[in-house]
């Protein structure tokens, strides 16, 4: 059969006549030249009559057959067209997903980045003036006596990102819009804002991620955060490479303050990685979404933060949630995925102390100072230095954690309540300080708590 297609009806079809007929006379065609799997219309018809019966007869197996065969998808899951993104109203990641792979939201993102490219790169967003005893630390260098450090080199010769750094570094300081995808699906309503989406894609670049971002956000899974204290709803993706979490009204608006700086603390991080180190736990992106109501009524609207995981592929146990105060900071050591707390690592290396190479060290207390510099000139506090024992690799896995909430009046209460024992405490200093008390804690405490291996041992 040459040229065909399926029939609407049976017989009525484009197929070679033999050698002689009106067909090959027409057309052209020399039926020698390919064997005819039908030799005339009335057989062709005939194929199709039989193989309607098999799928039209109730008596036939492969009615039956058809009979017993469900749908795949729920009503709240969505094939949409020209996507391989399906829409499950109960995965709001498969939303996000979706619109970042439209192509609307991608022709609005070029045009972003075409814009920055042209803007002008000499500047970031404002920053406080440094403290008079803060400096930023490279790593390597001396936490006794900081000194001012020179303007960072530029990149060698040599270096794989040279030729595009000039545009991350448009991209990451000056492009701060966001973009809004409304879309339906089967008459329900989505909407996904997009915040600081040039930026996010960047750094997600940057960071080598981008490829399987969408791939990890199509489908998401209840996640229970262990140790957390915030209340706010975690999801986790299936291959669990991300982490979903929902942020409150105060915490969303607080961030998008925060993010210009935050773009620019992670430029530099990433154009200087060996000399300006951060253990920052990475957010990639920022959300909000809108879907239907499963109950009815007004449409279910959340704010979403989505970060990596730290300890994607890894088996750590334990994990600790650190501080760097002893205030309440003991948890029952019984459950065996119980995220554990200072008082608790204080108690183990009374006997064990946990000890780490002189490069692992330096890098580490670098990488805490700069980054606990940053948030306290941010007047941010009350974040966590993650910590987990990779039992395969042997290895310390950190990041900073939850470095959100800025120093606001209720936070500056619960202070002075502490302070003023009203609630007890045991003499102990409050766990909420000021941003700047807050920040000298965690860099004294971190440093006490991972001690360095001497030289002569670790050879």
């Amino acid at each position: 059969i040459r040229d065909a297609s399926p029939p609407a009806v049976a017989g009525a079809a484009a197929v070679d006549l033999p050698r002689g007929g009106a067909g090959a006379a027409e057309s052209g065609h020399d039926a020698g030249d390919s064997t005819a799997l039908v030799s005339s219309p009335s057989e062709y018809a005939k194929i199709w009559k039989t193989l309607s019966s098999l799928l039209t007869s109730e008596s036939s197996q492969l009615f039956q057959i058809g009979l017993n065969l469900e749908y795949p998808l729920g009503p709240t899951e969505h094939v949409m067209p020209g996507s391989p993104i399906i829409v499950r109203e109960s995965e709001p990641s498969s939303i996000i997903a979706y619109t970042l792979l439209n192509d609307e939201y991608r022709k609005t993102l070029q045009t972003l980045f075409e814009d920055a490219r042209k803007g002008d790169s000499s500047g970031g967003p404002g920053r406080p003036a440094p403290e008079a005893d803060d400096r930023s630390v490279m790593s390597g260098g001396s936490l006794d006596e900081p000194e001012e450090r020179s303007p960072p080199k530029a990149l060698p010769h040599e270096h794989p990102l040279r030729g595009e750094h000039e545009d991350v570094k448009r991209v990451l300081l000056n492009a701060h819009e966001h973009v809004c995808l409304e879309f339906a699906a089967d008459e329900k309503q989505f909407v996904c804002d997009v915040y600081y989406a040039a930026q996010f894609e960047t750094l997600r670049r940057c960071n080598g991620c981008e490829d399987s971002y969408i791939e990890s956000l199509s489908r998401c899974m209840p996640y229970d955060a262990k140790g957390g204290k915030s209340g706010s709803a975690f999801l986790l993706t299936q291959d669990r490479r991300f982490i979903v979490k929902q942020v409150s009204k105060p915490e969303a608006s607080a961030f998008l303050k925060f993010a210009p700086s935050y773009f620019e603390h992670m430029y530099l991080s990433w154009l200087h990685r060996d000399d300006l180190p951060s253990v920052l736990a990475k957010i990639l992106g920022f959300c909000r979404v809108s879907r239907p109501n499963p109950a009815g009524g007004k449409p279910l609207k959340m704010s979403v933060m989505i970060m990596e995981n730290l300890f994607y592929g890894r088996e750590c146990r334990p994990v600790y949630d650190l501080k760097g105060s002893e205030r309440n900071r003991m948890v029952d050591e019984t459950g065996s995925n119980a995220v554990l707390q200072d008082e608790n690592l204080v108690k183990t290396i009374r006997d064990r102390p946990v000890c780490i190479r002189q490069p692992t060290k330096t890098h580490l207390r670098a990488a805490i100072w700069n980054d606990t510099l940053f948030l306290s000139r941010m007047n941010v506090m009350d974040y966590s230095l993650l910590v987990g024992f990779d039992e395969r690799s042997n290895q310390l896995v950190v990041g900073i954690i939850d470095f959100i909430r800025t120093f606001t009046w209720d936070k500056k209460l619960e202070s002075w309540v502490k302070e003023a024992g009203i609630l007890g405490g045991g003499g102990k200093g409050p766990t909420i300080v000021s941003p700047k008390q807050y920040k000298n804690r965690f860099r004294d405490a971190m440093d006490r708590y991972f001690l360095m291996v001497p030289e002569m041992l670790d050879e």
